[in-house]
């Protein structure tokens, strides 16, 4: 995947169209990406004298779910067509599952540091009420202008930082899925998305300052977490119990018509909830846990699903038909494969928790960037911190640290 950076993305698009015969084209921005940087692409294809087909959203209320998709579906004519998403988590996730269901490639232009998402494969959309993360396709290029990312809102690199240094955590919750779930890893990938964190984290001071090399980290980071979904197949690497706590407070603002929760911050915030268990769990022995192990019981199915109903009523049935993790758990078979497991690999379990930082070094990092750390701050309110957290294990088959505090009779 050719990926650009520097002060001539659109010479080099309008080159990469040229040498791969790219005459027609669908692009989608909204009314502020159209501004920064849309409308001089657009006017470089037409200036090409080719054949372009465009959509300018409005940003307000603007998210990738069905009226979105129906929208850009509704002005697509069914020709082969190249799609251009021109802006950040929302545009690019737009055009990523619009060019895939219309059997068309995407490139993408960022137009901020917002999301590590722009080089994934999957299209975190919502259809109906239930929010996921759908298979789609990678952009064929990435084109970004550099001055465009030094000069997007803080408060956008902001959502980007906690979004990304939040691979500390998943990819320890995916470690876990594996050694204690048996679910598929691959050690490469896995190194690479602690690469993507520990690189931002690193230059935290020149991500705040929006020094241009720095954001070229920042970027470069984005885009290695996004290969880490594309590698593997789906976000597993990227997106773990914080991520799932995260996609129940936007799934709420939704629900209910609330705007105004931006997708890195509520990541952060939910990081932080993660690395705070974490802490705890570093500081629990193999005897301490064994005995709290011993003593958990998990609620029968029938309870579980009866509880889920009433937390989250709006997407229980898809949950509890997803068949998650915590459910299966209570066939005490399964439970006492999963005790097993986490005993036989203690002495790894304890590793990988030592390499995910503390939550007083993340809520830090934060606050020189300009993040929330709490979810007051992001105005959750504390029945949804409660429903989110207490249900957010039921959202992927991930055997995150939610999962265990769970096991363990953590509150």
């Amino acid at each position: 995947m050719p990926i650009t950076i520097g002060d001539h993305a659109i010479e080099d698009f309008i080159q990469f169209c040229k040498d791969h015969h790219h005459e027609k084209f669908l692009l989608v921005a909204d009314k502020n990406t159209y501004r920064v940087l849309g409308k001089r692409v657009h006017d470089a294809i037409k200036a090409e004298g080719w054949d372009t087909l465009h959509i300018i959203l409005d940003p307000e209320g603007l998210h990738a779910d069905s009226v979105t998709l129906s929208r850009v579906f509704a002005i697509y004519d069914g020709q082969p067509r190249l799609f251009v998403g021109v802006g950040s988590g929302t545009i690019t996730d737009t055009a990523r599952f619009t060019s895939h269901r219309s059997r068309n490639p995407f490139v993408s232009f960022p137009t901020a540091a917002s999301v590590d998402a722009y080089t994934s494969v999957n299209a975190p959309v919502t259809i109906g009420e239930l929010k996921g993360s759908i298979y789609c396709q990678a952009p064929v290029a990435i084109f970004t202008d550099i001055q465009t990312i030094v000069e997007s809102p803080k408060w956008l690199t902001a959502s980007g930082f906690g979004d990304l240094v939040s691979k500390f955590t998943s990819s320890a919750d995916w470690k876990y899925t594996h050694l204690i779930w048996g679910s598929d890893f691959l050690p490469e990938i896995y190194a690479s998305a602690r690469h993507a964190a520990d690189s931002v984290s690193q230059a935290v001071e020149g991500i705040a300052a929006h020094d241009p090399t720095s954001m070229e980290i920042m970027m470069r980071g984005q885009f290695e977490s996004g290969f880490t979904m594309a590698d593997f197949g789906n976000s597993a690497p990227a997106s773990g119990g914080e991520h799932h706590i995260a996609h129940a407070w936007e799934m709420m603002f939704h629900w209910i018509g609330r705007e105004g929760l931006y997708h890195g911050n509520a990541v952060g915030v939910a990081t932080i909830m993660e690395a705070e268990w974490y802490d705890r769990f570093k500081a629990t022995t193999k005897e301490e846990a064994q005995s709290l192990l011993d003593k958990a019981v998990i609620p029968s199915r029938e309870q579980q699903e009866k509880e889920l109903r009433k937390a989250l009523p709006e997407i229980a049935d898809e949950l509890i038909e997803s068949n998650p993790i915590y459910m299966q758990m209570a066939n005490p078979q399964v439970f006492e494969r999963v005790k097993q497991n986490i005993f036989t690999h203690w002495d790894e379990i304890q590793e990988i928790a030592a390499l995910v930082p503390s939550a007083d070094q993340f809520r830090a990092w934060f606050k020189q960037i300009g993040a929330p750390t709490t979810p007051q701050e992001i105005e959750v309110s504390e029945e949804q911190t409660r429903i989110a957290r207490d249900y957010g294990h039921y959202l992927r088959e991930r055997f995150s640290i939610n999962n265990i505090r769970h096991l363990l009779g953590w509150k």
